[in-house]
């Protein structure tokens, strides 16, 4: 980019679309609003017409002025306004928002360093060595590479970490670390544990989905207060967790969903950087703070300037988002959505950035927009066999989830679920988020959030997260319910703005691993855009971090590619549902405004329009034109929050 010289010839993407130069987003101010900076180049606008503009006007308060061509931008403004040119090539776009993440996972992740034993990424993703991926090519092989400081001979009970172990994907080699016995590491997962890591240290590695994890005996033992099995703590079974055992009664080490795998974590508060995540986040920010940082790089280098973290665990999680956000260098604006069983127990509220620019024009936007989600799961995670599904689709037999059947749920049907959502839906001023992964799981929270919407009707939109096994009679239902045609028990449902947001690095990492996984052509529906185009259903794209890559053009690339690779060598590569495939403009919109849409925030961002908050990223290319497979690969060059660039 540059600043003042000569207009370069880079509108050739706004002819290629047929988007005339002056037919920009019209002013209807009249007025500059003192605006004092004047971006030109190839504007992506994303507003409701898709328009490509040719400037931007900005000013000190970091709003929007103007947008349109070039003169009518400048119109009223002195001749040495301070203006920004695109170098050629260069578009500006709205900034990417990720409308469903874990902050406090991914920066544990990258604090963790060399224990993140996840498999390597396809090729158009991967960064790492040939020989790094090939030890984290198969389990044994991963597990092996973990490391771990001295327990400085004072503390055996010192937990070894690992993250992102993937057995959907990484390869069971029987006889690994001279264990016997059994045959899939999910049946005994504790000792090849004990084998592979440390048999003397307590050892937990979480799976990448993020609801399973896997302990040996020692950390049994440590939980346990010092004996080798006990009962698991009440928290276990109400929050929808478990502690698996084989047919002996004995516990095989894995571990179902958090509320499975939290006292384990508990149990590392005072020896490691993750209980300390769990126990005192303010202190993990305040002791790390260079480290945490290099994380939050990471997403402002992929073009992000807005997330929502996820699944905010109560009062301590909040403080710590809250924290960063107060930091002068912290990149990003923040939003939290909080889990239900928390946000009563904290006594937390439903509240928004401290000020509004729409009402007052002094505003300079927060950083911080306040917690306004609850976050509910109704089940788990598909590749980790958990995914509630219902038929006509099922975990296939002798697959990676053999035996798995429907898989299963959180919570025991639509009644738990209105029971957990009444308070909030009642109070009017929550947005209702609910992870759902299975066409079942899906189907429940249909029903569940009908009989909500009979009681009182909601005036914040619901999001269901994931919606991963597409079922088309599931996305026809939730067409009638967003048109008000729903009905239950004889009674027609109002209308109601539920919207969806699929993980769609499902279809590039796990895309085959699911299709042997699930019934005969069920994994052609991962992600079903095809079907939220055909019936109306507004949908975006998320990462999940640290399940996945927060790279929304990355994103944007697996949406209108739906290129996925066999594991382990990623010879085999297809297109996995060419019905589902999204055009480059709708996974444009996917990372921008419809993200906004679904946190209520699309007044202030999301979008490129006259009133709203100049949060935009500078592009080295145009996603809309470049050949879908090259997506990805676009250099971030800059992101800019309320007008401000955020790398200088």
């Amino acid at each position: 980019m540059r600043t003042g010289g000569r207009v370069l010839g880079i509108l050739s993407a706004a002819m290629l679309l047929g988007v005339a130069a002056g037919c920009g987003t019209p002013d209807d101010s009249g007025e500059q609003g003192g605006a004092t900076t004047v971006y030109v180049g190839t504007i992506l606008t994303v507003d409701a017409q898709d328009t490509v503009a040719e400037a931007i006007s900005v000013n000190d308060a970091g709003h929007i002025v103007k947008v349109g061509s070039e003169r009518h931008v400048r119109e009223g403004l002195p001749a040495d306004v301070t203006t920004v040119r695109l170098d050629p090539g260069q578009v500006l776009a709205p900034g990417f928002i990720d409308p469903h993440m874990h902050l406090s996972l991914t920066i544990i992740q990258d604090l963790l360093g060399t224990n993140n034993i996840a498999p390597c990424l396809p090729p158009p993703y991967e960064s790492r060595s040939t020989e790094e991926c090939g030890r984290l090519a198969d389990i044994g092989s991963a597990l092996q590479s973990m490391t771990a400081a001295p327990a400085d001979g004072k503390d055996d009970n010192e937990f070894i970490l690992g993250m992102n172990l993937d057995p959907s994907r990484q390869q069971f080699v029987p006889g690994k670390c001279g264990t016997s016995g059994p045959t899939t590491f999910a049946q005994r997962p504790r000792d090849f544990l004990d084998a592979c890591v440390s048999k003397d240290r307590p050892v937990l590695v979480l799976d990448q989905s993020g609801h399973l994890a896997y302990a040996n005996g020692k950390a049994f033992e440590v939980v346990c207060g010092g004996q080798p099995t006990c009962a698991p703590p009440a928290s276990v079974a109400e929050g929808g967790g478990s502690w698996v055992k084989d047919d002996k009664g004995e516990y095989t080490g894995v571990l179902e969903e958090f509320a499975g795998y939290q006292s384990f974590v508990a149990a590392m508060e005072k020896t490691h950087l993750a209980g300390l995540s769990e126990a005192n986040p303010k202190k993990l920010v305040a002791d790390h703070l260079p480290e945490v940082m290099k994380s939050i790089e990471k997403l402002r280098a992929a073009g992000l300037t807005t997330i929502a973290d996820g699944g905010v665990q109560g009062r301590t999680q909040l403080d710590m988002d809250k924290l960063l956000t107060d930091g002068k260098e912290f990149p990003l604006r923040m939003t939290g959505v909080v889990t239900f069983d928390t946000a009563n127990r904290d006594g937390i509220t439903a509240t928004g950035p401290g000020c509004d620019p729409k009402s007052d024009a002094d505003c300079v936007l927060p950083k911080w927009l306040g917690a306004g989600g609850i976050k509910l799961w109704v089940d788990g995670s598909t590749q980790g066999c958990t995914a509630k599904l219902a038929p006509p689709i099922s975990y296939r037999q002798g697959g990676h989830c053999d035996g798995a059947g429907e898989g299963r749920a959180d919570v025991s049907g639509p009644d738990e679920i209105v029971k957990d959502l009444t308070d909030y839906w009642m109070a009017g001023n929550w947005r209702i988020q609910v992870h759902a992964n299975g066409n079942g799981a899906n189907r429940w929270m249909i029903e569940a959030i009908a009989r909500l919407q009979l009681q009182k009707r909601a005036t914040e939109p619901v999001l269901l997260i994931h919606h991963t096994v597409g079922d088309e009679s599931v996305s026809a239902d939730l067409a009638k319910l967003r048109r008000g045609e729903y009905e239950i028990d004889g009674k027609k449902v109002p209308e109601l703005d539920v919207r969806v947001t699929h993980l769609i690095g499902h279809v590039g990492y796990w895309g085959d691993a699911f299709n042997n996984m699930l019934s005969p052509g069920a994994g052609e529906n991962l992600d079903p855009v095809g079907y939220d185009k055909k019936y109306g259903t507004p949908w975006s794209l998320h990462s999940d971090s640290s399940v996945t890559p927060a790279k929304p053009l990355w994103f944007m690339q697996q949406a209108v590619t739906r290129q996925t690779w066999a594991y382990p060598d990623f010879a085999k590569s297809y297109v996995l549902g060419s019905q589902h495939r999204a055009t480059a403009r709708e996974a444009l919109r996917a990372v921008t405004i419809e993200p906004a849409n679904q946190h209520s925030m699309q007044k202030w961002i999301g979008s490129l329009e006259p009133g709203k908050v100049a949060d935009f990223v500078v592009l080295g290319g145009n996603p809309l034109t470049v050949a879908p497979d090259k997506i990805g690969a676009i250099p971030v060059v800059n992101t800019y929050l309320g007008g401000v660039p955020t790398k200088k």
